[in-house]
């Protein structure tokens, strides 16, 4: 990860650039994202969750949206956003996404962590991604505050 980035940053100013990033998205789209997912997937087992994983599931999912929500929107707080816009900046910061399911991925190819505690960030991914859309469109049908 750390090499393609690098390669990103100094590829920037490239004359080429554009071209490059054109070439690059498309092929990242097209293949390696649906086969990452598709490797993710084999490696997931939900149904090897048994009912004390569901629990952890769930609190897991919990404090994932919790913790972006808090954090993020008392970011946005602090630099002056009023509550509203604090709200729908902490909820559209909630999903978790590929960078969660990479380490994931790298944790169970090295045996650090188990199928079930891979699968539980799995799921705790999908659910993140699932649920922020929706209170995404509700936070952003609600009105300002006339204080702010």
């Amino acid at each position: 990860i750390t090499g393609a980035f690098i390669a990103g940053v100094a590829l920037s100013h490239s004359s080429v650039k554009d071209e490059i990033e054109r070439g690059i998205h498309t092929l990242t789209y097209a293949f390696f994202v649906p086969v990452f997912l598709v490797g993710i997937g084999l490696m997931a087992n939900v149904r090897s969750l048994s009912g004390s994983d569901v629990g952890l599931t769930i609190a897991v999912c919990l404090i994932a949206i919790l913790t972006k929500l808090i954090g993020s929107g008392a970011g946005a707080k602090l630099g002056g956003m009023t509550w509203i816009e604090s709200l729908r900046v902490g909820l559209g910061m909630v999903s978790r996404g590929e960078v969660g399911l990479i380490v994931a991925g790298v944790g169970i190819t090295a045996g650090v962590i188990g199928t079930n505690v891979f699968t539980v960030v799995v799921v705790m991914v999908l659910v993140t991604t699932l649920v922020t859309p929706p209170l995404l469109r509700w936070a952003l049908r609600e009105k300002e505050a006339p204080d702010g």
